[in-house]
Parts: structure tokens; sequence; C-alpha cells
């Protein structure tokens, strides 16, 4: 009777083990079955506001003409950038100034049309560094090719 019962026992533990790795496998395969989240994207809302006599075009995200932004930030301030940028490919039909898109993250594509951007705003070369700060919010804000 004894050696049954410990048998029963180790039979039982097997088949909860058993149970176990195949829930985890089957949990597992459903992980990798499942589609990837795809990324936020948002919609630009242009306007301009007249400030001191001048038209800065603003995309309802974000109100700031200082605050550094800047590649690996997200957020309300990179789709401002981002929808900034947009505006303005659009505008001239220039693609080097698009962002690739408009998912509040600033990674190397906002990066690169950030500095294409400030290329057609600065002609000193120090000022094309990527970064949007209180050069170049008032230039995205303003810009003009003319």
């Amino acid at each position: 009777m004894i050696r049954s019962t410990a048998r029963t026992r180790t039979r039982t533990a097997h088949a909860k083990l058993a149970a176990l790795v195949t829930v985890g496998v089957l949990g597992a395969s459903l992980v990798a079955l499942a589609p990837a989240a795809s990324a936020a994207t948002y919609t630009c809302h242009p306007s301009w506001k007249a400030s001191g006599g001048l038209y800065y075009l603003y995309e309802g995200y974000s109100d700031t003409n200082t605050t550094n932004t800047k590649k690996g930030q997200s957020g309300d301030r990179v789709i401002e950038v981002q929808c900034l940028l947009t505006y303005w490919a659009d505008r001239v039909g220039e693609s080097k100034y698009d962002p690739k898109g408009i998912d509040g993250q600033f990674g190397t594509n906002t990066e690169n049309a950030v500095i294409n951007a400030q290329k057609a705003c600065f002609s000193d070369s120090s000022e094309w560094d990527g970064e949007v700060g209180p050069n170049t919010w008032p230039c995205l804000r303003r810009w003009s090719t003319t």
C-alpha cells in the first residue's frame, strides 16, 4: 500500500509538471503568434497665431519656442516637431524635411529632418546639431524657403 501511494504521488507530480510545461509552451507560442503592437500615430492640427506682429505655426501639442528637444526624447514636444516638419515637407515638396511619421519618438528620421531644416534656416553649420532649441523652434514655426 505504501508503494502504490508513493507511485501515485510520483505519477501525479509528473502529470502536473507535464501540464505546466505544456501550458508554458502553448503560452509562449501564442505570444510569438500575436501581432506586434503598432506604434501610436498622431494627427496634426496646423494653425497660425500672431505674436509681436509675426505669425507662428502651431500644431496643437506644444507651444514652446525654447525648450530643448532632441534624439531619444518622446512626448508632446516631439509630436509638435514632427508635425511642423511634416507641414513644411508637404508645403515645399521636399521629402528631406519629412520625419517619416508622427509617432512622438525623436529618432534618427526626425533628427535627420531637423538637420535638413536647420540647413535651410541657418547658414552657420554650428547650428546644424539636430536638436530643436531656442533657435530652431522659431525657425520651424516661421520657416520660409523664399
